[in-house]
């Protein structure tokens, strides 16, 4: 008799359900050849923090501006891309894995679809790198602005600005030609509509606010009347400033100016824990109030406690909606266009609201994201499956950069 098949039921199970998964998975040898671009950049890390302290040490005090051994744009982006969607969100990747930039992603910044630049940093150093095809390539200089300047867009270029009290400055619109400003900070000056809202002495609460344009650095004609915790990367669709914090009494609070910064309209939140602050997201005439407060771990992200809306500019709020559970938040919230929020929570996972931010659901099938940050032109998501970052005009449509 010749011999029968094995059945193996739960062997063919497996197998069906392997050949029905997606999965990216790079061949060995990029694969290994990633392996090796780590090992390097780990090794250039540590013994480049090493040379920069002998130099210090031997006097030398000048920073140049250098561009990478390899000073072309990386190769753009080709070929077919896997796509993951849940509930209308989604986002599209690359078809390798990303190109290997120096340092580890620390800001981003979109002037439109197309035009951004990214901040990378490490032990050895700082780097500004440029796209113009919407993150698909870039090209890589040395930061001109030592240690971890901030990186804020202005019109057709991007500006650093390093620590106070100096807070030395750099602008460009190419990414490659820097002018440099060490000019110090100004008087008081009203806000322009190029101007940005700025720390003037670190980023912790209660830090005294500025605005920069272009590269001029000055403090605001009246400051906010908050311990001002959170500045928003760019005006809302009306003109107005936002700002974010807690209000005399230590409740949490935004204020609003409507003139440039000559006065400020609070609106306070009474009713939640001392360490409580808010922060606003604007889309058309629409605002919300995130209410957050820290957690006793120091990493952990923050608690969402409440949203409040405003439908009328700011101009007046509906009393907060407290959010279900203990939910957490990763960053910016995100008004979308079809009236729903969206959000990280700070331990990977997104959820969508469809009630002003009282009740969550949580997306499934999305790739694990720690932060949503707004910026001038849309969105950015930081630390996506740890190495991506992924850029959104509006919120909904997700594209993975070509870098990491």
């Amino acid at each position: 008799m010749p011999d029968q098949p094995v059945r193996d039921p739960l062997g063919s199970r497996l197998r069906a359900e392997r050949d029905r998964l997606d999965i990216e998975q790079p061949p060995m040898e990029v694969i290994a050849a990633r392996a090796a671009a780590l090992r390097r950049r780990r090794f250039v890390a540590r013994t480049g923090a090493a040379a920069i302290a002998a130099l210090v040490a031997a006097g030398v005090g000048a920073v140049a501006l250098e561009r990478r051994d390899d000073p072309a744009p990386t190769p753009a982006a080709s070929g077919p891309a896997a796509v993951w969607s849940a509930d209308g969100i989604t986002i599209t990747g690359l078809p390798h894995l990303p190109a290997d930039l120096p340092g580890t992603v620390r800001d981003a910044e979109f002037l439109d679809a197309d035009r951004g630049f990214l901040l990378t940093a490490d032990g050895s150093g700082t780097w500004i790198s440029r796209t113009a095809d919407g993150g698909r390539s870039w090209s890589t200089v040395r930061s001109p602005i030592a240690g971890r300047p901030e990186l804020i867009t202005i019109p057709g270029g991007a500006v650093l600005v390093g620590p106070g009290p100096a807070h030395p400055r750099a602008a460009t619109s190419d990414g490659v030609q820097w002018s440099t400003d060490g000019a110090p900070v100004g008087p008081a000056a009203a806000l322009t509509g190029n101007s940005r809202l700025i720390a003037l002495a670190g980023d912790a609460c209660g830090a005294p606010t500025g605005s920069i344009t272009g590269t001029d650095l000055a403090a605001l004609p009246q400051q906010p009347p908050l311990t001002v915790c959170w500045r928003s990367r760019v005006r809302a669709g009306d003109g107005s400033w936002w700002v974010g914090g807690r209000a005399a009494d230590g409740s949490p609070a935004v204020a609003v100016s409507r003139d440039g910064g000559v006065s400020w309209e609070p609106h306070v939140f009474p009713g939640f824990p001392a360490n409580a602050s808010a922060r606003a997201a604007m889309l058309g005439r629409t605002v919300f109030a995130a209410i957050v407060a820290p957690q006793e771990a120091a990493a952990a992200p923050e608690r969402l406690l409440a949203v409040a809306t405003s439908t009328d500019g700011g101009a007046s709020f509906e009393a907060p909606h407290p959010t279900a559970g203990q939910a957490t938040i990763g960053g910016d919230l995100v008004p979308l266009l079809d009236g729903r929020l969206l959000i990280v929570d700070g331990y990977g996972h997104w959820l969508v609201s469809e009630d002003g931010g009282a009740s969550w659901a949580r997306l499934e099938g999305l790739h694990q994201t720690m932060r949503l940050a707004r910026t001038e032109a849309g969105y950015v998501a930081y630390q996506m499956t740890t190495i991506y970052t992924a850029f959104s005009v509006d919120g909904v449509t997700w594209q993975k950069l070509d870098a990491q």
